[in-house]
Formats: C-alpha cells, structure tokens, sequence
C-alpha cells in the first residue's frame, strides 16, 4: 500500500511543479510587459516615477489569484525592470523585494482584515480592494520604491515627498485600474455577456470617442473641452449596472490609457499645469472614475446576489412547505400508510394505520411486518418484496390481514420501493386499502346475478352472437325452448329462412345499416315456431367493428313477446269496440284559433278533461295547459304557421287537477274562413306511456340478467374438467400405477414361468405404465394447476413442453411484457385457447412445427398460436364450425375479448384471441 502511494506521489508531483512554474512564468512576462508598457510613457515619468504603474496592479492580482508562492515571479519582473534602467544590481534586488513585499501586504490585509472575495460581489470586497489593497499596500512599495531611487541618485519630481506622493498613486491607480478587471475574468458570465456583446461594442466606441474628443483635442473641434473631463463618468456607470465590475473596470481602463497617452502627448486637460499638479490631478481623476464604478458594480452585484438568495430561500421554505404539507396529507390520509426496510421492520406507521389494524405506532414500530399477517399468508412477504428486488412495484394487490383483535380483512397493497441517492432500495411503502365492504358488494353482486339468471328463464330470453365472417349463430341455452331448436348454434340464413317473410327485408336492413358510430339497433319480427306457430321476438343487437369499419361481431338479446303482442291486440280491440260505443268517436277532436281560444269541442274532450262543454269554449288552449308548458305554446303556434301541421304530445290538466298526455296531429286551415283556424285530433295516452315505461323497466332488467347466463355454462365445463381430472389422477392414475407394480412383482416372483410368457407380461408391464402416463397427461390438459400456483407464462410454457414430448412436434415459445399477475379468469381463458389450438393445428395442419406468442400492453394482453401447414378454406370453415372454435369463442366473448383465425390453403393458419384487462371486472370468474 505504502509503495503505491509512493507511486502515486511520483506521478502527480511534476505534474504541480509544472503547473506552478507555469504560474511563475505567466506572472513574471505580465509584470514585465506591464512595466515596460509603464515606461513606454517617458514624458509623463520623473526620475522613474510615474502616476500610473499597472505592474502594481499585476503583482497583487497575482497573489490574490494564485497564492503568495508565486512571489518570485513577481520580484524577478521588478528586478529585471529596474536592472535594465541605469540602478545598480543591489538597488535593483532591493526595489523587486519591495515591489513583492508590497503585493504580499495587500494580499494578507485584504485575506485577513476584510475577508476578501475575488468576485468583487459585495461592497466591502471593494472597499477593502481601495482602501487597504490599493492605497495600503502602495505605501509599502512608494516607501522602498522612492527611497532606493533617490538612494541611486534619481531624484524625480524635485523633492522626496512629491516623488513618494507620485509613487504611492501611481501604484494605486495601477492596482485600481489593473486587479479588479484581472479577478474578474475568471468569474465572468461568459454566456450571459455574448448576449450583450453588441451593447459592450457600441459603449466602447463611444467611450472612445468622448475620450478623444475630451483628452485629444483634435483639429476639428475647435472648442477645448477641458472642462468636461468627468463627462465619461456616465460611460462608467453605464458599464458598472450593465456589465458589472469587469465592465465598470474596463471602461476605467480605456479612459485611462486614452487619458494617459494624450497627457503624454501635451492634450487634454492634465496638461495646464505643472508636471507635478497635472500628474496628481490625473491620478485623482483615474481614482474617482475607479471608485465611483467599482463601488457601484459591487453594490448592484449584491443586491442581486440578495435578491437570489433571498429566491433561493423562498424556493426553500416552499419546498420544505411542500414537504410538510406530503407529511400532513400522508398522516389524514384514510388510508394505512407503512414503511418497512428491506428485512420487514415496520419504520412508518401513519394515523390511517393506527384506524385500520388498532395497533398505535409505539406498538408495531421496530417490528416485523409479518404481525399483520395471518398465517396461512405468511409467504406474502416473500413474494412482495422479491418483486421489489426485480425492479417492479405492485398495485392493487388483493390479500388478507390481520388487525390486533384478530378480525381478518381483505386489503387492496399498492407497494413501492424506497431508495436512497445512490438509487440503492433500502425499503418500501406500503399503501393499504380496506376492500371488505368491495368484497361484499361483489358477492351481494353475484348473488343478485343468480337472481337475474333466474329471471331471464322465466322471462323467456337467450343470448346470441353472430360472426358476419362465417356466418355462424351461437345461442344460449334458452333458445332451445323459446325457438324450438334441438342444437344452439347454427346458420344465420337457415335462422332467416324461419323469419316471417313480410319481416325479413326489415330485420336484414337494419342490420344491414350498422355503423360504428350507430352500432346499436332494436326492432320487433315474427319467426314461425317448427311446429307452425307464429312468435313474436324482440331483439335488441350491438356490433363490433374493426379499424377498417367491417363488422367483425354483432351480439345481442332476443326476448318472446308473443304473450304481450297477443294482449296488445286483445287491448286495441278493446279500444276499437269502445269508440264504437261512444258518440260518433272516441278521438278527441276540436278547434280553435292562433291565440289558442277553443272554438269547438266533441264530448270526448268534455269527458276527457271533466268541464262541460259550454265551459270549454270559454277556455283557451294555454288553460288547458301546466304553468311549466304554457310558453310552449307560442313554439306550437310558430310551428303550425310554418309548416301547416304540427303533431307530438302535450300534458294537459283536467278539472281534478290531474295531469295527462295527449298525443295530438293538427292541421292549420286558412282557406273560406275569415281567421286561420286550427284543427286538432287527441288522444289520451297516459295510461298507455305508463305501461310501456313498465314493459321497458321490465324488459332491461330481463337483458341484464340474460347476460349472466351463458357464464353459467363455461363455469360447470370448469368444474366438470376439475372433476374429470381429479378422478382421472387420484382413481384411474392410481390403480393404473399399482397395476403396474403388481406385474413388476409377478415378473420378479416367477422366475418359472416361460420365457415367452415373462417378456409378454414386461410389455404389459410397459403398455400399462404408458396408459398412466397419458391419463396424467389428460388430467394435467383438463385441470391445471400451474396457473394457481406459478402464473399463466409458465403454466403455458409447461403445456407447451408436455405436449411437444407426447405429440413428438416442436413448439417455439416465447412471452415478453406481460403484466406481472392477470386475474385467473383472464389466465385460464388464453389457457384454454392455446390447448384447443395446439390440438387443432397438430391434428389438422400437418407440419411438426409450432409458435406460440403470449404478451402484453398496459391495457390489452395478446395470445398468437401459428403454424406453416395445410391450411384450411375458410368458406368450407364457415359451414362446418367444430365445438373446439366455439368454446374458445364463447370464452373469450365473456371476457369482452375478440377471437380471429388467418388461413390460407397451403399458407398456414395463425389464431389470435385479445382480451382487454379492462374487462375483467365485467366478465365471469371461469375458474376450474
């Protein structure tokens, strides 16, 4: 270990001993080409005093950004500078060590004094750069800088004190107008500034052109403009709220360097005094224009570093806001919410819980989530958390727990996995919901189920479902007694040709018309009966339609109402017999004008309404009519107007009060009268809407338990093949197996007998043993119990292997995206659909090769069993439909689901059965 730590520090040591003579090096050339710039300016220099010496302001920046290592680079530059003018070598060692020692002080005053940030971001990083960086730190280095030089015999600016006031600015200006803009390259916003670089371009430019308008005194401009020096002061300020310190610096800069180079130059207004007044003045306008700009960038800088932290900590306690608010909806939430780790200790535990098992948090937290677990149950746990571990959550798992009395429940778990930031699962929610009231609706439901197929035996109804492909019919059972059929499925045109001839072109035309967007339809038709009678049948149809618009599956309900036909002729020939015993008609008749005043009346309307009718006529239409339908009237008037008739229905009140519905058809007569008048025909049909509101109510209801019926059948084929199997298994498999074992003893106890006799007896002993092993593999076909136990993917994967090996065919098997758990009548349908498909395809198609897909969407889940054999002509199919086709349609039909087959001659056949999961709540629980 300590070897490769001793490598490790062998490699990565050059590598910063390069890096820091790197910085060495890049400080040194700076300073020096910041010097020698300085010295450019000869004219404005005294004695090697200038009043502006940007070195100054490089050696500070240096330390700031790097470190007080990087001295050397700093002291070699001043030494170089100095030893190249007329100093000597020791002076010249001398005045580096000061120029270094000076850049150290302020780099300590500002680390230590004023906590100094390089970003410039807050008001007193400037401060402290002005006042102890610049003007502190000058004093060390115009202190040794002046003494060595008048020491040297370069006695600049005609006395000690001038020169050390000069020295001392001048070093100043150089840090106010150099280390700002320095320090802040490295923290400028490079992609906030590309946005305003057409802002940054013209502020310069015209920057630029007042300086040399002001400081150049050009030919053009007549006027001297001496006088409007700190007229750039805007410019600085321009730049300090748009573009911050490093703005605000760089605008400095160039008015600086513009000012200098013209002061140089004899122009501007540093130039009407005396060297010493005009280099002083100069300095103090550089340190305005510095101050004013940098104080002013470091003060919007913080205020909007304020403003983002003061967002930052809204943004904060909105979220811990939201955080407390989770916690609080989590603890009212009515449902048991718990938290458990990965070995089952309860950690959570909400007020929901608390409600749900009676267990207080004190009580469970800390211990296994298996004390709410019955123990016939136990194995959950397992399992749930197993699915965790694989990646998945669990919904709406259905199971039982166990409250601290001990009463049982039935919850609905929603369980999710808990991880930490390493995305590692280190636990689970669980959310519980109580279902028992669910359950017990559901089994309330069933019964009323049983009630309702009760109901539609005695109400003389059956189910039906037509494929328009094949032209195939499949009833329930009750039609056998309604139509007097011997078989249940049959033809749709041999059903037809039973259909009164005057109804067939009705019927057929409606369903004929069927759309998608109308897919419903209800009519009445007569049907002879085989014995000769004629049936009155009510039918009431649904179709499904496929992408393309073709019908695919038309189902529907057909009820006997005869009887009720019967009573309804027997009812209108009632009613005609009446209105031959009343005066001339029974029909209410009357007129009157468009201002609804009665003209006449027959004494059917008299009777009808309980006034006389010398009463009536002094009555209007609108009196005759409930407060609620009275402004109806104005629309009746319109209509007659318009169209000349007007027909529909009215509620009238009689003189008792009572209302009643009158069917009515008037005709508005305006020829050889002086006023249009209306005549109108009525006739009282309250009773008749009431009875056929009765018959409807009745009738839906009797659809509605027909719907169950053909459940019924699927569940005792289920618990026939259960039967079947068990007794095929637990009696025949059995003796079968001690049969064998009985010859296997008899060929071992008669080592006598012939050896003819004794091979016989061992292929009897074979023959037997195999005849067992069939029958276990027919109990396994009529009842199995993989899907109750390892789900429907495995359970079809085994069948697929049983029956590969006992038919010597191979079978490709594949699943993929299919839900983690399907409801088991869901499972044993598709079960029953590929074990009929096999059968047909190994029987009928001739190859020994088979596919089987089973797989998955979010809502729908998909069963493909295809083979590359014979084929089959459908037209010939449709004619001869086996019992195998219409099982598997009649299960997937009560599941909502559809059912196809592709063949073609010589082209392989592929099944496809789709059931929605959706429909699982609607469709019968055909479980074995």
């Amino acid at each position: 270990m300590r070897s490769t730590q001793a490598d490790e520090k062998v490699r990565i040591a050059p590598r910063a001993v390069g890096t820091y003579l790197a910085r060495i090096a890049i400080v040194f050339i700076v300073q020096f080409a910041a010097g020698k710039l300085a010295e450019a300016l000869p004219i404005i220099n005294s004695g090697g005093v200038g009043p502006v010496w940007p070195a100054s302001g490089i050696a500070l920046a240096a330390f700031l950004l790097f470190g007080y290592q990087v001295w050397p680079g700093v002291a070699a530059a001043s030494f170089l500078l100095t030893l190249l003018s007329p100093i000597p070598p020791v002076a010249a060692v001398i005045y580096g060590t000061g120029s270094a020692l000076a850049g150290l002080t302020g780099t300590f005053l500002l680390r230590r004094v004023a906590n100094f940030g390089n970003s410039l971001s807050r008001l007193r990083d400037a401060l402290g750069l002005i006042v102890l960086g610049a003007f502190g730190s000058s004093v060390v280095s115009a202190s040794i800088g002046v003494s060595v030089l008048y020491e040297v015999h370069l006695r600049g600016w005609s006395g000690f004190g001038r020169a050390w006031l000069i020295y001392w600015l001048g070093d100043s200006m150089g840090i106010l107008l150099v280390t700002p803009l320095m320090l802040a390259l490295p923290n400028l916003r490079w992609s906030h500034l590309r946005a305003r670089v057409p802002e940054l371009v013209a502020l310069l430019l015209l920057l630029s052109v007042a300086c040399l308008t002001i400081f150049g005194d050009l030919p053009l401009v007549a006027v001297r403009l001496h006088v409007l020096a700190f007229a750039v002061l805007p410019f600085v300020i321009w730049a300090a709220i748009r573009f911050g310190v490093s703005g605000a610096t760089l605008s400095t800069l160039l008015i600086a360097t513009i000012a200098t180079v013209e002061t140089a130059r004899s122009s501007g207004p540093f130039t009407q005094n005396t060297p010493f007044v005009n280099a002083v003045l100069l300095d103090v306008f550089f340190a305005v224009l510095s101050v004013s700009g940098m104080t002013l960038a470091a003060v919007i800088t913080e205020r909007e570093q304020a403003e983002r932290e003061r967002e930052w900590l809204v943004r904060k306690q909105a979220a811990m806001e939201a955080r407390l608010r989770l916690a609080a909806i989590v603890e009212s939430s009515d449902d048991a919410i718990i938290g458990k780790d990965m070995d089952g200790m309860i950690t959570d535990w909400n007020k929901g819980a608390e409600r749900l098992y009676g267990y207080s948090a004190g009580e469970v937290i800390g211990k296994p989530i298996s004390l709410l677990m019955p123990p016939d149950r136990s194995s959950d746990f397992d399992d749930i958390m197993g699915t965790l571990r694989r990646g998945s959550s669990l919904k709406h798992y259905e199971t039982v727990r166990q409250k601290k009395d001990g009463t049982r429940i039935e919850v609905s778990l929603t369980v999710s996995s808990i991880k930490d930031p390493e995305g590692r699962i280190v636990g689970a929610s669980v959310i519980c919901h109580d279902i028992s009231e669910r359950k017990r609706q559901e089994f309330m439901l069933r019964e009323s189920e049983q009630r309702l197929r009760v109901a539609a035996e005695v109400g003389r109804m059956y189910a039906w479902e037509w494929d328009p492909a094949t032209d195939s019919v499949v009833r329930s059972a009750e039609c056998a007694s309604i139509l007097g059929l011997s078989d249940n499925a049959g033809i749709a045109k041999d059903y037809f040709s039973f259909i009164h001839p005057d109804d067939q072109a009705g019927l057929w035309s409606q369903v004929n018309s069927l759309t998608p967007e109308d897919p419903v339809y209800r009519t009445q038709y007569r049907r002879f009966h085989p014995g000769g009678a004629l049936l009155w049948l009510e039918e009431s149809g649904c179709a499904t339609f496929d992408g393309n618009g073709k019908m695919v599956r038309l189902v529907g309900m057909t009820a006997d109402i005869t009887d009720r036909k019967r009573g309804e002729g027997a009812l209108k020939e009632s009613e005609d017999r009446y209105r031959d015993l009343v005066e001339h008609s029974q029909d209410l008749m009357c007129t009157h004008d468009l201002n609804g005043r009665l003209l006449s009346v027959n004494p059917a309307v008299a009777r009808a309404l309980g006034y006389e009718i010398g009463e009536l006529l002094q009555m209007s239409i609108p009196d005759l009519l409930p407060p609620r339908d009275r402004p109806l009237f104005d629309a009746f008037v319109s209509q007659i107007r318009r169209d000349g008739v007007s027909a529909g229905s009215m509620r009238v009140v009689t003189r008792a009060g009572e209302e009643r519905i009158w069917e009515y058809y008037n005709t508005l007569r305006t020829e050889d009268v002086p006023e249009p008048i209306v005549r109108g025909m009525a006739r009282d049909v309250t009773d008749r809407k009431r009875a056929q509101e009765a018959l409807h109510q009745r009738d839906m209801e009797l659809a509605e338990a027909q719907r169950g019926v053909s459940r019924g059948l699927i569940e005792a084929q289920e618990q026939e093949r259960t039967r079947i199997a068990r007794e095929l298994h637990d009696d025949f498999g059995q003796r079968l197996a001690l049969l064998t074992i009985e010859l296997e003893l008899l060929q071992q106890n008669s080592p006598d007998l012939p050896a003819e006799v004794r091979s016989r007896m061992g292929e009897l002993r074979k023959q037997t043993s195999e005849i067992a092993t069939d029958i276990q593999s027919l109990s396994h076909e009529l009842h199995s119990s993989r899907l109750e136990y390892v789900g429907i993917a495995a359970a079809m994967r085994g069948f697929c292997q049983e029956f590969s090996e006992q038919q010597q065919v191979e079978i490709d098997f594949r699943t993929h995206d299919l839900p983690s758990s399907l409801p088991p009548d869901i499972s044993l349908c598709l079960f029953r659909v590929l074990q009929e498909a096999l059968h047909n395809s190994a029987k009928h198609s001739g190859v020994r090769s088979f596919e089987v897909r089973l797989s998955g969407t979010s809502d729908e889940v998909h069963l493909t069993v295809s083979d590359s054999g014979a084929g089959f002509d459908r037209e010939a199919a449709k004619e001869a439909r086996g019992l195998g086709l219409i099982s598997m349609e009649e299960r997937l039909k009560l599941l909502n689901g559809t059912f196809s087959i592709e063949s073609q001659h010589k082209r392989g056949t592929t099944i496809r059965a789709h059931v929605p999961l959706s429909a699982r709540g609607d469709s019968m629980r055909a479980t074995g």
